[in-house]
């Protein structure tokens, strides 16, 4: 089942700088800020979306510009999360000609709905036995098209021409290995997927969605560091509203503290409970923190910060009842 657009809400188009708009619209409560880019050949997708993206949404704002989804030269796919290239197998029905770009480490799943199910979306199973309620698959599933292939692997580093300028294609992994950003330092504008989620993802009325899914740590913190260091004038992320000013340093501060604060946590929680499996974490978390909305999620900065934790040598895995569990050396 594709996302359901809100009745009330329309499809609204801004423009960032020159040449570079935002086309926001709502589903599932949730927004969707995608991005079309003027480029030398046509226009440039960033995120084709869902699985009916490319018609719902970016068909006809490219429409009221003059251009057709034919005209699209290129996407570039921020990183393999459904609700980023699911659109992909629409987009090339109706601009075959087009180039679809994606981070090396981030395409093979975005080429295969098998193989994102299984390796990220139920990455776990096997070590923790930790599933996703099956309406959570259906409702990932349907927002993907057919496989699709990817035919250009990014590493990032690589510039994209938008008009008369040059943007920088920026490597900003933790959410994903491969997810990307794109830099305008012309407008110092910084555009991109889900590279950094302040304390959580919320619906358009505040409500907390899911906690920050990211899985990666050092790198994301990286990621956020990275961001901050360019000093955007605005920042576009998806799932947010665009921030501009103190806006922004706010969303960097909110994103480095929840990052602290969860890998404090996750030391007490060993500390008070000895041996802790994943899904004690989880429920520990939410008992001193309260609800995030898809707790279920709160894997994936656990497993981060266990991760680095055991790498750093301050914790240690054992084994109980067929789980994976931490505890101090």
């Amino acid at each position: 089942m594709a996302p359901d657009a809100d009745p009330d809400t329309t499809i609204e188009a801004t423009q960032l700088t020159p040449g570079i708009h935002r086309v926001e619209t709502i589903t599932d409560g949730k927004i969707h800020g995608y991005h079309v880019l003027e480029g030398a050949t046509g226009p440039i997708l960033v995120d084709p979306g869902y699985v009916d993206a490319p018609t719902t949404v970016y068909e006809p704002f490219l429409v009221d510009l003059g251009w057709s989804l034919a005209d699209v030269s290129l996407a570039v796919v921020t990183h393999s999360d459904a609700d980023h290239f699911g659109g992909n197998h629409e987009l090339r029905e109706h601009s075959p000609g087009v180039t679809i770009a994606g981070h090396v480490a981030d395409a093979p799943l975005m080429e295969s709905v098998d193989r994102i199910l299984e390796e990220r979306y139920s990455q776990f199973a096997d070590e923790h036995d930790l599933t996703y309620e099956q309406k959570v698959y259906d409702w990932l599933t349907g927002m993907m098209g057919p496989d699709e292939p990817v035919d250009l692997r990014l590493r990032g580093g690589e510039s994209i021409r938008v008009q008369d300028r040059q943007l920088r294609v920026l490597h900003t992994p933790g959410h994903t290995k491969g997810h990307l950003a794109l830099y305008d330092p012309e407008y110092d504008l910084v555009i991109g997927g889900d590279a950094f989620f302040g304390r959580g993802l919320y619906d358009a009325e505040g409500e907390y969605l899911q906690p920050p899914p990211y899985y990666l740590y050092p790198e994301y913190e990286n990621t956020i560091q990275l961001v901050a260091s360019l000093e955007p004038d605005q920042l576009s992320f998806t799932h947010y509203d665009v921030l501009t000013g103190d806006e922004i340093d706010d969303f960097v501060a909110e994103s480095l503290d929840f990052v602290a604060e969860i890998e404090t946590l996750a030391l007490e929680i060993v500390e008070d409970l000895g041996p802790v499996t994943l899904e004690e974490a989880i429920e520990a978390v939410v008992d001193r923190r309260g609800s995030f909305g898809l707790d279920a999620d709160l894997a994936f900065p656990l497993t981060a910060h266990y991760g680095e934790l055991v790498e750093r040598g301050d914790l240690e895995t054992v084994e109980r009842d067929g789980r994976v569990a931490w505890t101090r050396p």
